[in-house]
């Protein structure tokens, strides 16, 4: 890269014109540069392309197998809680089985003891009629009674074993969903990687590149401003003017310490301003209007930092009108709140919420990320009014 340094004493001497010949040549060996990095960017398109549509399938799929494991992991609370239900009436089984067990050996004992014959020759042995039909009535009775513990006794002891093979079977279900659960989060953890693979080389190519090309343009810049003020001051040549650097990080606006949650639900959004908790904790980077510290746009929103995996909140009620990947954005949602307003919430590693879907204040959204090829982990922000951005910080309120 060319390097322009200040003129020395012994130079301002020297002829003005002989001054602007070689600004000229020094101009025109930068643009020749610059168009031969311009080529290498418009060459290396291709594979940004194809680096972003590889990003965007990792985030997706990142996006999938979390939604997947939120959702495994209530189907093992649901396993859980009937595992508990089945145990319980097995225990209550358990109970009727003993109690069982014990009237139909008071019985046998009884019986023991007695004797069966006395009691036969008893009933046979000579009597008032009338009697020995009531007593064979009662002995009938004493009898399908006894019939009717060992036929109780019989059922709790096959429901007993029916629950047993019950409750086996939902812990083997929670088995297999947590053996399914490992098995996604390894899957997850491979994903990742790959991302992270992808959006590093992306982005080393990307901020080279650019970098080159900038560089490159603020040369061309400062070599034209030197020659027009070679021009202007022929008899009075003046060194070329020092740039000023740029800022090499956005701006930290304020810091959220608490997210959004029911507080705001059902209320209509225009009403809301100055009364909006941020969609999740962080600091909050970026001001609204000013240019990017990487250039090329102005801050339409702002950026909260967060640790991969938060939990991004909805700051009001609505309904997503859009969840999925778009370049620049990553992991994208936009919920529609009514009388023209939007928000965006960019750069999630998962969407919880499909198109059409109906959502209530503070409810989850998404998980924060760095989807996009976003540089650092956690969530755009944005709120739109008739389609027009509007400052965030309006609306938002600090604690």
């Amino acid at each position: 890269m060319l390097a322009l340094a200040v003129f020395p004493a012994s130079v301002v001497a020297e002829d003005t014109s002989g001054r602007i010949a070689s600004s000229r040549s020094d101009l025109d060996a930068v643009k020749s540069r610059l168009r031969s990095a311009q080529a290498e960017v418009a060459d290396t398109e291709t594979t940004h392309a194809e680096a972003a549509k590889a990003l965007k399938q990792a985030d997706v799929a990142v996006s999938r197998i979390l939604r997947r494991v939120r959702e495994l992991v209530r189907e093992r609370k649901r396993a859980d809680a009937a595992v508990l239900k089945v145990e319980a009436a097995l225990r209550e089984t358990e109970a009727q089985v003993a109690t069982g067990r014990a009237a139909l050996a008071s019985w046998l004992r009884r019986y023991y003891q007695h004797g069966g014959e006395p009691g036969v020759a008893y009933l046979l042995s000579a009597r008032e009629p009338n009697q020995l039909a009531r007593d064979a009535f009662y002995l009938e009775q004493i009898g399908r009674e006894k019939q009717a513990i060992v036929t109780r006794l019989r059922e709790a002891m096959a429901l007993q074993h029916q629950q047993q093979t019950e409750a086996e079977a939902k812990r083997a279900e929670v088995v297999r969903l947590e053996a399914v659960q490992r098995r996604e989060m390894a899957d997850l953890k491979k994903e990742r990687a790959r991302r992270g693979q992808i959006v590093a080389t992306l982005s080393k190519e990307l901020k080279a590149q650019k970098q080159v090309v900038a560089d490159l343009q603020r040369d061309e810049a400062r070599l034209r401003a030197l020659m027009v003020e070679l021009e202007r001051a022929r008899a009075r040549p003046r060194p070329p003017p020092v740039s000023t650097p740029r800022t090499s990080s956005d701006p930290v606006v304020g810091a959220s310490r608490e997210s959004a949650d029911s507080s705001t639900r059902g209320k209509a959004f225009a009403a809301l301003r100055g009364q909006l908790k941020p969609p999740l904790r962080g600091a909050i980077i970026g001001r609204f209007g000013a240019d990017r510290a990487s250039g090329g746009t102005t801050w339409k929103g702002i950026f909260i930092r967060a640790n991969s995996g938060e939990e991004v909140h909805a700051v009001a009620d609505g309904e997503v009108v859009f969840s999925d990947w778009l370049r620049g954005f990553g992991n994208l949602i936009i919920i529609d709140h009514g009388q023209g307003y939007l928000t965006v919430y960019g750069n999630n590693d998962a969407l919880f919420k499909s198109n059409g879907v109906r959502v209530s204040a503070g409810e989850v959204l998404a998980a924060a990320g760095d989807s996009g090829g976003n540089p650092e982990p956690g969530l755009y922000f944005e709120i739109r009014h008739q389609g027009r951005p509007v400052d965030p910080m309006d609306w938002i309120r600090l604690n």
